[in-house]
């Protein structure tokens, strides 16, 4: 293993964030370095395409395996979609624009979206209808570990509050002092844009920024009741009725939808009564000749959320019926668990109908 002092390491690490290259580094055995762009996200382990084995071709998000329908859970089970994707139903698979901390890409590493057409570029050019896959990095803070990470992570940090100073010059962070883990900066971070999307709602009414905090912590919770469902239905600790989809289904929901509700009371914003903001609350439709209503399980100013295991599109009677009410969504965010591959979570625009 080559040894080299601090001072080494961090002007290696800047030539390879401006380059993507690594300097050679001569040892009497003349050992040669490599560079490899492409790394897995979800485990940082270099690969031989980009994104790892989540840079799908897939035109569809699909889910694959087993369905759990009537039956117990297993390792690899998967709740499919019942819906074979049809031609009007394409997804667009985001631009790629390579792991974050790949090469050449390092710049942009950080560059945090504000709004969800800033998150998902081809909103503003993809025409009514359209579905929309969403890039993994608009969920995922990757790049090297150690020191390295840390470092950037808390550059990171530093920004974002200058940017909450500035919206709000009397907010002041309450933190509880340096964090030195990889993983505790990456949560410090997350923490900080929910608190910048927070204070722009508060201090100038904007709600992009609360819109794609919001798709994040949905999928990260979605995620992780995703993994808690399943183990509960394989020990028998989930109360099944119609199938073991449906009780998945219910369980990830609820839970959902508690942690989303926790998290907004956190930062100070009412999800329970009429303003922006609001969690699994009834949305009515007067566009008929009777009053009608979804609930979609969140919504952020003209955006709708929803939360399933399966694939929905606009021939879904309920996304329908999310376009039809009354606060007249621009788009609807479909997230699903990323375990069950593929483009899981995806946005569907708004159809050109008259009212």
């Amino acid at each position: 293993m080559i040894q080299i002092s601090d001072d080494e390491r961090r002007r290696a690490f800047s030539t390879w964030l401006r380059s993507g290259r690594l300097p050679s580094v001569r040892t009497a055995e003349v050992i040669e370095l490599k560079f490899n762009p492409w790394h897995d996200p979800r485990n940082g382990r270099f690969t031989f395409a980009p994104g790892g084995s989540r840079g799908s071709t897939s035109k569809y998000a699909r889910s694959t395996g087993n369905g759990l329908a009537g039956r117990g859970g297993g390792k690899n089970d998967r709740v499919p979609s019942s819906e074979a994707p049809s031609k009007a139903d394409q997804v667009r698979p985001p631009t790629r624009p390579g792991p974050i901390f790949g090469r050449g890409g390092n710049s942009q590493a950080f560059q945090d979206p504000m709004t969800l057409e800033q998150a998902v570029p081809a909103l503003r050019t993809s025409p009514a209808r359209s579905i929309l896959a969403i890039a993994d990095n608009i969920f995922d803070i990757t790049g090297p570990g150690n020191r390295a990470a840390v470092g950037i992570l808390q550059d990171r940090s530093e920004q974002i509050i200058r940017d909450i100073k500035a919206i709000d010059p009397s907010w002041h962070y309450e933190g509880l002092g340096p964090v030195e883990t990889v993983d505790g900066n990456i949560n410090k971070v997350n923490e900080l844009r929910f608190t910048r999307a927070s204070v722009l709602l508060r201090v100038r009414q904007e709600v992009g920024s609360l819109q794609v905090e919001t798709l994040r912590f949905i999928q990260d919770r979605t995620d992780k009741a995703y993994d808690r469902g399943m183990a509960l239905l394989r020990a028998g600790r989930l109360k099944v009725r119609l199938s073991n989809q449906e009780a998945l289904g219910n369980f990830i929901d609820q839970r959902v939808r508690t942690e989303l509700r926790e998290r907004y009371n956190q930062a100070g914003i009412d999800s329970a009564g009429k303003g922006p903001v609001r969690v699994n609350r009834r949305e009515d439709d007067n566009s008929g000749a009777d009053l009608t209503y979804r609930r979609p399980d969140a919504r952020v100013g003209n955006v709708a959320y929803d939360v399933t295991l399966t694939r929905k599109t606009l021939q879904t009677p309920q996304v329908r019926g999310f376009f039809n009410a009354d606060f007249q969504p621009s788009s609807v965010v479909i997230i699903r668990p990323r375990q069950l591959g593929g483009e899981a979570s995806y946005v569907i625009l708004r159809p050109e109908t008259k009212r």
